[in-house]
C-alpha cells in the first residue's frame, strides 16, 4: 500500500511537470506573437497565435490569444477570419477582462463588412463611458458612409434611443436625403433629440439679402488688419483674388460679406477658430488649406452643419463622408474620368495604352481612367506603372506598342525626362497617335509648341487660364493697377471660387449643404459645376479643361457649351 501510495504521488508531480512546461511553451507563444504584431509581421503574429487562441488548447491564454490575433487580421484587413475569432472569442469569454476592447473591435470589422446591423448589436454590448466618445465616432463615420437609405431607415428602426445614429440620419437627410415626406420623422428626431432647429430649416432654401462667409487662411498678420503683403504672396493673392470677386458681385447686386481669420498650420488654432459661436452664421466656409487641417475642420464644420470648401486640394479622399465638404478644384479621380470619356467619344479607334507613373495622384489618374474607359465600351490593350525616379525612359514600355493603331496613348507623369522620352519617342516613330498628357508638359523648357503642335499632344489643365480672353486681360489691367503685380494662379482662383459660391447663395439660397449648379463657364475658369449626373451632386468640380497646341497657341478642345 505505500508503495502504491509512493507512485502516485510521484505520478502527479509529473503532470505538474507537464503542466508548468506547458503553461510555459503557451505563454511563450503568446508573447512571440504579441511580439511579431508590434513589429507587424501579421501574417506570422496569425501563424503563431492561432493554434492557442482555442480554450482546448491555449488554457488560460486563449482570450489574449484571440484578441491579438484579430487585431493582426484586422490589420491585413482580412475580416471574414477576424470576425469568426472575435465571435468565438465574446461568446467562450464572457468574463475576460478585455471584453469591452474585443466588442469595440468587432464592431470596426462588422462595419467593414458592411454589417451594419450586427456592428450595432457588438457596440451596443459596450457599456463603458469612458469609451462613449469613441464608439460615438465610430458609429458616425460608418454610418456617413451609407449609401442605402432603407438600410438606414430599417437600422433606425433597431435602435431607436441611439442618439448618434439619430443625428447621423438627420445629417444625411438635409445632405440629400431629404424629401417632402421625411419632414414629420426629421421634426421627431430634432424634438426627441433635441437637435439644432436648424435642421428643419437645412431642408429647404433660405433667400437671404446678403450671405457671410469666412475665409480661414495663414495670413501671418500681428494685427487684425488683412493686408496685401508681398511676403506671402500665394495667400495674398488668393485672398485679393477673393476681394476682387466682392467687388464684382457688389456691381451686380449680390452681397457677401467676407470675414478673414489668420490660422496657421496649428490644429489648435483652427479648431479655435471653427468652434466660435460666430462661425455658426456663416454661409460658407473658405478654408483651410493645410490637408490635415482641413479635414480637421472639415469634421468639426460636419458636427456645426457648416459649409466649407478646400480651395486648393484635388484629393477627393477628403471630402469621402462629409456631406458638407466641397472641392473646389477637381479631383484627380474625376480627371481620370473626363479624360477617359473625351478619349471614347472623340478618337475614332477605341483601344487604349496606359503609361502612369508611381506617384499616388499618378495611380489614382490612371485606375479612374481604365475604369470609366472599358465601361464605356473601349479597350485597355495594356497599363504599364513606371517609377521615373529610377527609370524614365517609356521607350522600353513603348516598344512593343503598334502605335499606329492605336485609339489613345495616356502618359501620366510629370516627371519632366518622362515627358521629353515619350516626345522623342513619337517623333522617331513618326507617330500621329492621340496623346493625353499632364498640363506640367506644356511647362517644359526642353520641348517646343512646335514639336507639341506636329504631334496629337492632349492635355489635362485643371489651371488653364486664356491669356487672350477679353475679361482675363481686362482683368489684369486693372488688378496690377491695384496692386502694382499682376495676378496669379491663386488670383483667379480666389476670384472663381468666391465668384461661383457667392452666385450659388444668389440664386438658390442658403442651405446646408449647398445646392450647387451643373458644369457652366466662369469668369476666367473654363467650366464650374458639381453636376456629377443621375440628379447626383458631387464634391469636386466637375470640369477638366482639355487643351491642344493648335497653329502656336493653346486650344480648349472640350469647351462648355
Amino acid at each position: 500500500m505505500k508503495k502504491r501510495i509512493v507512485l502516485a504521488a510521484a505520478g502527479m508531480a509529473l503532470c505538474w511537470n507537464v503542466q508548468a512546461q506547458t503553461s510555459a511553451d503557451l505563454n511563450t507563444k503568446l508573447q512571440n506573437g504579441r511580439l511579431l504584431l508590434d513589429q507587424e509581421k501579421y501574417a506570422l503574429a496569425m501563424a503563431e497565435l492561432q493554434p492557442i487562441a482555442s480554450t482546448a488548447t491555449g488554457k488560460n491564454y486563449a482570450p489574449d490569444a484571440a484578441y491579438l490575433y484579430s487585431v493582426a487580421a484586422s490589420r491585413q484587413k482580412k475580416w471574414a477570419e477576424a470576425d469568426k475569432m472575435l465571435s468565438q472569442l465574446t461568446s467562450e469569454h464572457a468574463n475576460w477582462g478585455g471584453l469591452a476592447d474585443a466588442h469595440y473591435l468587432h464592431g470596426q470589422v462588422l462595419f467593414e463588412k458592411k454589417e451594419y446591423l450586427r456592428a450595432l448589436k457588438a457596440l451596443s454590448a459596450i457599456d463603458q463611458k469612458s469609451m462613449e466618445d469613441e464608439l460615438a465616432a465610430m458609429k458616425r463615420h460608418y454610418m456617413m458612409l451609407l449609401t442605402d437609405k432603407a438600410t438606414f431607415q430599417y437600422l433606425m428602426r433597431q435602435f431607436p434611443e441611439d442618439a448618434t445614429l439619430a443625428r447621423a440620419y438627420a445629417d444625411k437627410l438635409v445632405g440629400g436625403w431629404f424629401t417632402q415626406q421625411d419632414r414629420p420623422d426629421l421634426e421627431a428626431l430634432v424634438r426627441t433629440f433635441k437637435l439644432d432647429r436648424s435642421y428643419l430649416q437645412r431642408s429647404e432654401n433660405i433667400k437671404k439679402n446678403e450671405y457671410n462667409v469666412a475665409v480661414l487662411l495663414p495670413f501671418n498678420v500681428s494685427d487684425n488688419t488683412i493686408k496685401v503683403d508681398k511676403k506671402n504672396l500665394y495667400v495674398t493673392d488668393f485672398y485679393a483674388g477673393i476681394l476682387s470677386a466682392q467687388d464684382s458681385l457688389q456691381r451686380q447686386g449680390v452681397r457677401v460679406n467676407v470675414f478673414p481669420y489668420d490660422v496657421s498650420n496649428d490644429t489648435a488654432q483652427v479648431r479655435k477658430v471653427m468652434t466660435l459661436p460666430e462661425l455658426g452664421t456663416m454661409d460658407l466656409v473658405i478654408g483651410p488649406i493645410y490637408k490635415g487641417n482641413s479635414a480637421y475642420a472639415a469634421k468639426i464644420a460636419q458636427q456645426r452643419n457648416i459649409n466649407m470648401v478646400n480651395p486648393f486640394s484635388d484629393d477627393a479622399d477628403i471630402a469621402n463622408g462629409n456631406p458638407y465638404l466641397f472641392l473646389m478644384e477637381t479631383s484627380v479621380a474625376t480627371q481620370g474620368q473626363r479624360a477617359a470619356a473625351y478619349a471614347y467619344q472623340t478618337f475614332p479607334k477605341k483601344t487604349a495604352v496606359l503609361v502612369f507613373d508611381s506617384e499616388k495622384n499618378d495611380t489614382v489618374f490612371a485606375g479612374n481612367f481604365r475604369r470609366t474607359y472599358t465601361a464605356l465600351g473601349g479597350k485597355v490593350v495594356s497599363a504599364q506603372k513606371i517609377n521615373s525616379k529610377t527609370s524614365n525612359n517609356v521607350a522600353s514600355v513603348l516598344g512593343a506598342v503598334n502605335l499606329k493603331d492605336l485609339g489613345v496613348l495616356v502618359v501620366q507623369s510629370s516627371n519632366p525626362a518622362v515627358a521629353i522620352s515619350t516626345v522623342s519617342l513619337l517623333e522617331q516613330k513618326a507617330a500621329k497617335v492621340p496623346v493625353i498628357a499632364p498640363q506640367s508638359w506644356l511647362e517644359n523648357p526642353q520641348i517646343s509648341f512646335s514639336q507639341l503642335d506636329f504631334l496629337e499632344m492632349y492635355f489635362t489643365a485643371p489651371k488653364f487660364i486664356d491669356p487672350e480672353n477679353p475679361s482675363v486681360q481686362n482683368f489684369k489691367r486693372a488688378y496690377t493697377s491695384r496692386y502694382n503685380l499682376p495676378p496669379s494662379a491663386f488670383t483667379y482662383t480666389g476670384f472663381e471660387l468666391l465668384n461661383y459660391y457667392g452666385r450659388s447663395l444668389q440664386e438658390n439660397g442658403y442651405s446646408a449643404p449647398p445646392k450647387l449648379s451643373g458644369v457652366q463657364a466662369g469668369a476666367f475658369y473654363q467650366g464650374i459645376g458639381y453636376d456629377a449626373g443621375s440628379g447626383k451632386q458631387a464634391q469636386d468640380n466637375q470640369y477638366i479643361p482639355i487643351v491642344k497646341v493648335e497653329n502656336g497657341r493653346l486650344l480648349v478642345v472640350n469647351p462648355v457649351l
